[in-house]
């Protein structure tokens, strides 16, 4: 990411085709990974920052852009220092292009002045255009909780923590399957018959959802070590009765 980053600030990309299929790449294999389909919805969630609810997978063609306008604010007295009369009176086209294509993405006004040379400046507000989209398709109080559960503070730590083994943090692949389309409302599961006796294919439901009366395997397994833990108490204090005997 850093090489691509030093690209996309020194040279224009703005338009390439080339984005495109770059980003199509980690797209598939993050479906591939999880076993689930993403939609474009779902995948620009992905594409935003963990504070805004995403997984931090930036998006190349949504961050070029921001990456080169930064740049060129930033370095620009720079180049007027070095370059001779002519040149340095000319336009540069490409700044012109770059600031069409973030109008498109932001549907803005460019950052303030003292902030232009800053990128987080620049995609802040592509990142508020694209948070507000994905909010936009939340049609149902369930994926309201979840985009708001996914944006409080800290709910995305476990996407930064080191996968270190000694110390509980590393997370197996169910784990982070689960994880994951918790967090962006992926089809996790075909759709089954939930502990409430509903059908459902969300994966969240057992956790809200009130187990029925009746027995299940969870409450038989939970009788069943019950019992052997009483058997064995027994045993034990039958054991310890003969050797006081014996005695």
């Amino acid at each position: 990411m850093p090489k691509l980053l030093h690209l996309l600030r020194t040279a224009d990309c703005t338009n390439n085709p080339l984005l495109t299929t770059f980003d199509n790449t980690p797209r598939s294999g993050l479906s591939s990974i999880l076993n689930v389909d993403l939609s474009d919805i779902q995948w620009l969630q992905t594409c935003l920052p963990g504070r805004r609810g995403g997984l931090g997978i930036r998006s190349a063609a949504m961050l070029t852009p921001s990456a080169f306008l930064a740049s060129a604010a930033s370095t620009h007295d720079l180049q007027q220092s070095i370059l001779p009369e002519p040149t340095r009176s000319r336009g540069d086209d490409s700044i012109s292009i770059a600031e069409t294509r973030w109008m498109s993405l932001s549907g803005n006004s460019t950052p303030a002045t003292e902030s232009v040379h800053i990128q987080r400046a620049w995609d802040s507000i592509v990142g508020t255009k694209h948070e507000q989209l994905v909010w936009s398709h939340a049609s149902t109080n369930i994926d309201k909780a979840r985009l708001l559960a996914a944006a409080l503070p800290h709910s995305g730590d476990w996407l930064a923590a080191p996968p270190i083994t000694s110390v509980g943090l590393r997370l197996s692949y169910e784990q982070l399957r689960i994880s994951v389309t918790l967090r962006l409302g992926c089809k996790a599961c075909e759709p089954h018959t939930c502990g409430c006796g509903g059908r459902t294919w969300t994966p969240w439901t057992g956790l809200s959802e009130k187990r029925p009366k009746t027995a299940t395997p969870f409450t038989s397994q939970r009788r069943h070590l019950a019992c052997n833990e009483k058997g064995a108490d027994s045993v034990s204090q039958r054991a310890s009765g003969s050797d006081s005997v014996r005695r």
